[in-house]
């Protein structure tokens, strides 16, 4: 499955909220990966800073094993039914996604609904009592944050629908009530990689701008990493600002935002959009702003992996083909319906820049992932 799609969207939220200074040091020059190592030798805690740093990004840049689930099940019971993808909205990434849905269930002799949540929790509210109303098999719930929908959870679960909550916590956080399991990546560790990269890559002479949305749970999450990432390895010599912005107006918001925060700290050499279908709106204002500061995200989608390969974003955290999130997705859920226990699958992760992306193919990317469409059949009984 490729990860092209039409264009992009920003994902839609509610509140907005002004900028917030977490950490003050001694700014940083310059943003060329050999601004800070090469204007003077890296030593005493700056190089200890690094080295770490270097090893955990080391670790991260390798190539992921495929990852499907160990137990085989027999899907052959669930023809007929339907299983519906429910998302906060249909970006980049979650059409990519939803692709991988309509495969797997085609191949599992299942119907699929598709809804978009366009960002509102009346649609989340409405989407789901259409699936209960409909009979759905089981709903894939993406990005949705479950206190909003509670009660339409609980009518669910009584009705026998599960419901698996996808792309909204890290792994290890408790299951939300009306909801069989969570299938997520670890976005914590997903920011700490990507500062953890600047760190690297400036020689822990790091001024980076986070930019989030703090009603997206998984972007807060990124934001804490990356935060945290650098208070750790860098507590005097490196400074972070977070931006919260309202994702409701994403365009203007960021751009404004980020615009005065570029201007209030010129010495600002990295800017960390959270989520790769943001870059879009950072890119001119980075470009505009007359800094040399790198944008790095996090994801995966195709359009960045190109901007990776021609270098105009310096980074993405990318997880697999999101289609292969959407059959993993699809797999949880028939075990649900079957009666089986979840996989417990984690969603990998893997930094990719310059060195690593080649062409910004998904061969090049996720080598292991050409057809992990065979792996579900065959553990389906389907193949």
């Amino acid at each position: 499955m490729s990860r092209n799609a039409s264009h992009f969207r920003g994902l839609l939220a509610l509140a907005a909220v002004p900028v917030v200074a977490l950490s003050a040091c001694a700014s940083a020059t310059g943003a060329s990966s050999s601004s800070a190592a090469s204007s003077a030798p890296v030593t005493g805690a700056a190089a200890e800073c690094a080295a770490q740093a270097k090893k955990d990004v080391d670790a991260k840049r390798e190539p992921l094993d495929l990852v499907v689930p160990t137990q085989s099940i027999d899907v052959g019971a669930l023809k007929g039914k339907s299983l519906w993808f429910i998302t906060v909205t249909m970006n980049q990434f979650s059409t990519d996604m939803a692709v991988g849905i309509k495969e797997a269930a085609t191949a599992a002799g299942l119907s699929t609904v598709l809804y978009d949540g366009q960002g509102s929790a009346n649609r989340f509210t409405e989407g789901m009592n259409q699936a209960i109303a409909q009979r759905a098999g089981g709903i894939v719930l993406v990005g949705i944050e479950p206190s909003l929908i509670s009660a339409e959870l609980s009518a669910a679960k009584a009705a026998g629908i599960p419901v698996l909550n996808t792309l909204n916590s890290n792994p290890d956080e408790a299951v939300p009530d009306g909801m069989f399991a969570n299938f997520t990546a670890d976005f914590t560790a997903d920011g700490k990689t990507a500062a953890e990269w600047a760190l690297n890559d400036s020689g822990c002479s790091t001024d980076v701008i986070v930019v989030k949305s703090s009603t997206i749970p998984v972007w807060n999450h990124l934001a804490d990493g990356a935060v945290d990432a650098v208070k750790e390895l860098c507590p005097d010599d490196c400074e972070t600002t977070v931006l919260d912005v309202d994702a409701a107006n994403i365009a203007t918001d960021l751009a404004s935002k980020l615009q005065t925060a570029l201007q209030k700290d010129p010495d600002v050499n990295y800017v960390f959009v959270v989520w790769d279908s943001g870059v879009p709106y950072a890119q001119p204002v980075v470009a505009s702003s007359g800094t040399k500061a790198k944008i790095i995200a996090r994801d995966g989608i195709a359009p960045s992996l190109q901007m990776v390969a021609a270098g105009t974003q310096a980074l993405t955290v990318a997880t697999p083909p999101p289609g292969w999130i959407g059959w993993a997705a699809a797999d949880d859920v028939f075990r649900a319906m079957l009666g089986a226990e979840p996989s417990g699958l984690v969603i990998p992760t893997r930094l990719i820049d310059k060195d690593n992306v080649g062409s910004g193919s998904d061969a090049d990317v996720s080598p292991n992932y050409t057809d992990y469409q065979s792996a579900f059949s065959k553990l389906w009984g389907v193949a």
